[in-house]
C-alpha cells in the first residue's frame, strides 16, 4: 500500500475543446448578428470572452495542480477538481451551441427558447472564473502539497467572497452538470424535494390542504427550473440547522423506510438491536481499563443500532431475539464490520443507510453492525464518540452475540461516520487499548477547523453540500452553544458500584438477559437505592428519546399531515456576512476553531506519534466533493509516516452517492469499490506490526 510520493508536472493543458467551442461561438455570433437579435448575440459575445478567460485560468491551475496530489499514482485534489469542472462546463456549453447551429435554420426555430440557456451559462462562466481567481490566490500562499491554508488566508474574508457567488445556475439549468446522467436525475429529484419541502416547512394547514400544496409545488418546481433554482439558492443562504435535520430525515418516513425491503437483497438478519449497559473492561498492557458509559450532554442510555447478516449465525439469537427464518445457524465469522452512518453529525440513522448496507452485508458475507449514535446539536461532541467507544468495547467483549469470533474488526463509515471511525482508532491508541484492525472512510471531513481549501471553495457549485450546510453541521457537532462537557481525551471515571446499578437491556431479550444475570449473581436482591437509580435513569432516557422523536421525526411527519404548528424563519445564519450580530459571529468562529483543534474532532490535526500507529486505512474520495482535500491531505500524512493507506478517488459521483445505489449504475459501481476496499482491509497482513497496547499521549 506504500505509494510513490514524488510528483512530476503534467503535460500542458489540451486546448482542443476550448478551440472548438470558441469557433462554434463565433459562428453563432456571425449568424445572429445578421438577424438583428442583439440580446442573443450579445450573450454569445460575452460567453466567447468568458471561455478565453476560463482557458487561461484553467491552464494556470492545471500547471500547479500536480504539487498537491496525494502521491504520483493518485492525481486528485481541489485544484484538479476545478479543471474537471471547467472541462465539463466547456463540453456542456459546446453541446448547447451545436444544438443551436443545427436548429437555427429551421422555420420553427425560436431564439427565445435557447436564450435563457445561453444567459445561464454566461452567469455560470463568471462564477467559475471567480472561483479560479480565488484558487490561484490560494496557490500563491500555499507551500507545495499544502491544501489547507491555516493562518495564511482569512476564512472570514473568503466567506464574504463566497457569499457573493450566484448559485442559481448550479441549482437550475446546470444542476449536476459534472455528474453522470443517472445521478443528474437523482439530483433533480432531490432539488425538487428541497424546494417543495421548504414551502411546506412553515405551513400550517389541514391534511388535505397540505397534500394538495405538496402536489402543486412539486409539479411547479419540476416544470419551472428557474423558479426552483431561485428558491433553492435563496434557501441555502438562509438555511437553519432545524431545516437540515428535518429535510435529511425525510428518507426515514414510514413509506420510504419500506423501500430497501422491496428492492435490496433479502437478509436473514436485519434487526434493530440494543447493546445492554453493563460494566466493560478492555485490556491495556496487562491491566484492565474500565470503559465509561456515554454520559455527555444527555442522560446515559443504551447504544442502539441495526445488525445486518446475510445468514443467521450462532450467538445472534441473544441480541436479535427474533425467531430465525431457517433451522440452520452458521458458525461465527472471523471478520466483523462496525459501520457509522453519515448525515453531518446532525441527521439520519442506520435506517437511512439500509439502502446500501443490505447490499454490503450480502456481498461481504459477514455481520455488519451499524450504530444509531445520538445526534447533534442536542448531543454534540463527544457524545457520539463516547457511544462508539462503548459499542466497540462491547463488541470486543461480546463477539459471539453478533456472530463474530473476535478476530478481525474493521470500523468505517461515510461522511461524518468516517470521521468518527478514525476518531475511534485515535482514541483507542491514546488509551492504549486494542484499536480496530482496519479503517474505512468514504467522502469524509477530517479537518473540521474553519480553514480554506480548494475543494471547500468549490462548494459554491455544489447543490448537495454547499458551504452553508457544512458550517451548520460543524457548528452543531462542535457544541459551540452548549455548556462545557468532559473532554473525550480524558474519559469519565464511573465507579464500578454505579456501573453495577445501571442495567438497561434490550426489551426484546429482557427475559434472557435477566436469566443470565441471575445465574451470575449471588442471589442477593437489589437494594431500594438501586431500584430508584434504575427508575430515574429509565425516566430520563424516556424523556430524552421522546424529545428527540418529537423534534426530528414527528415534525417532518406533521408537515405532511397538516398538524404542525407554524415554524418561524430563523433569519440569517450566524456565519452570514450580513449577520445582525457580527461580534457573536466572530466569537463563534473563534470558538469553533478552538474546539475543532481536538484530534478527536479533526483527525487530520493529530500529532505524528499518534497517526504513525494507525491501523491500515482505506479512503474513498470523490473528485467533485468538498471533503476531497481532507482525504488527500490525510493520505499524504500517512504515506509520509510510512503507514499503510490506500486512497481511491472516483469521478462523476456526488457526496452521499451510496444512498442513490439502486437508482444509478455508476453509484452501484462505486459501492462495489467500497466493498473491494473493505475486503482488502480484512485481508491485509502488516509486515511490521506495532504493539497497540501502549498508551500514547495526545
Amino acid at each position: 500500500m506504500q505509494k510513490e510520493t514524488t510528483q512530476s508536472p503534467d503535460p500542458p493543458l489540451d486546448s482542443y475543446m476550448f478551440g472548438i467551442l470558441q469557433q462554434t461561438l463565433q459562428n453563432n455570433i456571425d449568424y445572429f448578428a445578421c438577424t438583428c437579435q442583439d440580446d442573443f448575440t450579445q450573450n454569445f459575445v460575452e460567453l466567447l470572452g468568458a471561455v478565453s478567460e476560463l482557458e487561461k485560468k484553467s491552464s494556470q491551475i492545471h500547471d500547479i495542480a500536480f504539487k498537491f496530489d496525494a502521491d504520483a499514482n493518485t492525481k486528485a485534489n481541489g485544484y484538479r477538481s476545478y479543471s474537471i469542472i471547467v472541462d465539463r462546463f466547456v463540453s456542456n456549453t459546446l453541446d448547447l451551441c451545436r444544438q443551436i447551429v443545427e436548429k437555427r435554420d429551421s422555420m420553427f426555430f425560436r431564439a427565445g427558447k435557447f436564450a435563457k440557456d445561453v444567459e445561464v451559462r454566461v452567469i455560470a462562466s463568471k462564477e467559475i472564473r471567480k472561483a479560479g481567481a480565488m484558487l490561484i490566490s490560494m496557490a500563491k500562499h500555499a507551500d507545495d502539497g499544502e491544501l489547507f491554508l491555516r493562518d495564511k488566508m482569512d476564512f472570514k474574508a473568503l466567506m464574504k467572497d463566497y457569499t457573493s457567488f450566484d448559485m442559481r445556475p448550479f441549482f437550475g439549468r446546470l444542476l449536476g452538470f459534472t455528474m453522470c446522467e443517472s445521478l443528474q436525475n437523482c439530483l433533480s429529484a432531490v432539488s425538487i424535494a428541497m424546494a417543495t419541502f421548504s414551502e411546506q416547512y412553515r405551513n400550517e394547514s389541514s391534511y388535505v390542504a397540505s397534500l394538495a400544496a405538496t402536489l402543486f409545488n412539486s409539479t411547479r418546481y419540476g416544470v419551472d427550473i428557474d423558479e426552483r433554482a431561485e428558491r433553492n439558492a435563496s434557501l441555502v443562504r438562509n438555511v437553519s440547522v432545524d431545516f437540515l435535520k428535518s429535510f435529511w430525515t425525510l428518507n426515514e418516513l414510514p413509506v420510504t423506510k419500506r423501500i430497501p425491503g422491496w428492492i435490496c437483497p433479502s437478509l436473514e438478519v436485519c434487526e434493530r438491536v440494543t447493546l445492554p449497559l453493563e460494566p466493560l473492561k478492555l485490556n491495556r498492557e496487562g491491566e484492565h481499563l474500565d470503559v465509561p458509559y456515554p454520559m455527555s450532554h444527555v442522560p446515559t442510555q443504551p447504544v442502539r443500532g441495526r445488525l445486518f447478516s446475510h445468514v443467521r449465525r450462532q450467538g445472534q439469537d441473544a441480541l436479535v431475539g427474533a425467531a430465525p427464518t431457517s433451522a440452520y445457524e452458521y458458525p461465527p465469522t472471523s471478520t466483523m464490520f462496525l459501520h457509522l452512518h453519515g448525515g453531518g453529525f446532525i441527521a439520519q440513522s442506520p435506517d437511512s443507510h439500509e439502502i446500501y448496507l443490505r447490499q454490503w452485508a450480502a456481498d461481504l458475507e459477514m455481520p455488519l453492525l451499524s450504530l444509531d449514535y445520538t445526534l447533534a446539536p442536542q448531543a454534540p461532541f463527544p457524545r457520539a464518540l463516547e457511544e462508539l467507544f462503548y459499542a466497540y468495547a462491547w463488541l470486543v467483549n461480546n463477539p459471539f452475540a453478533v456472530g463474530w469470533s473476535g478476530e478481525k474488526i474493521v470500523v468505517g463509515g461515510d461522511s461524518g461516520g468516517g470521521n468518527l471511525s478514525v476518531a475511534l482508532a485515535l482514541k483507542c491508541l491514546h488509551l492504549g487499548v486494542r484499536p480496530p484492525d482496519g479503517l474505512f472512510a468514504a467522502y469524509t471531513p477530517l479537518n473540521l477547523q474553519l480553514t480554506p481549501s480548494p475543494s471547500r471553495l468549490l462548494c459554491a457549485m455544489d447543490s448537495l453540500i454547499p458551504l452553508e450546510f457544512l458550517l451548520h453541521c460543524l457548528h452543531s457537532y462542535a457544541g459551540v452553544d452548549m455548556e462545557a462537557s468532559p473532554d473525550s481525551g480524558s474519559p469519565v471515571k464511573v465507579p464500578i458500584e454505579h456501573l453495577e446499578q445501571v442495567k438497561i437491556i434490550n426489551n426484546k431479550n429482557e427475559e434472557n438477559q435477566q436469566e443470565r444475570r441471575s445465574n451470575a449473581s449471588s442471589g442477593e436482591s437489589s437494594s431500594q437505592k438501586e431500584k430508584d437509580t434504575l427508575q430515574e435513569i429509565g425516566d430520563a432516557v424516556y424523556d430524552t428519546t421522546s424529545r428527540l422523536y418529537q423534534a426530528h421525526i414527528a415534525k417532518p411527519l406533521e408537515m405532511f399531515t397538516g398538524t404542525n404548528q407554524a415554524w418561524q424563519n430563523p433569519g440569517r445564519p450566524w456565519f452570514s456576512p450580513q449577520s445582525s450580530d457580527p461580534e457573536r459571529a466572530e466569537r463563534t468562529f473563534a470558538r469553533i476553531d478552538s474546539l475543532a483543534a481536538s484530534p478527536f474532532i479533526s483527525p487530520l490535526l493529530a500529532d505524528d506519534h499518534l497517526l504513525s500507529r494507525l491501523p491500515p486505512t482505506y479512503l474513498l474520495g470523490l473528485h467533485l466533493d468538498p471533503t476531497l482535500d481532507d482525504m488527500v491531505s490525510f493520505a499524504r500524512r500517512l504515506h509520509r509516516l510510512g503507514r499503510p493507506c490506500e486512497l481511491v478517488v472516483l469521478d462523476q459521483l456526488p457526496h452521499g452517492f451510496l444512498n442513490f445505489l439502486p437508482f444509478s449504475s455508476e453509484a452501484a459501481d462505486g459501492s462495489k469499490v467500497c466493498c473491494d476496499m473493505l475486503r482488502d482491509a480484512f485481508a491485509f497482513v502488516p509486515a511490521n506490526p506495532i504493539n497497540p497496547l501502549e498508551e500514547v499521549p495526545l
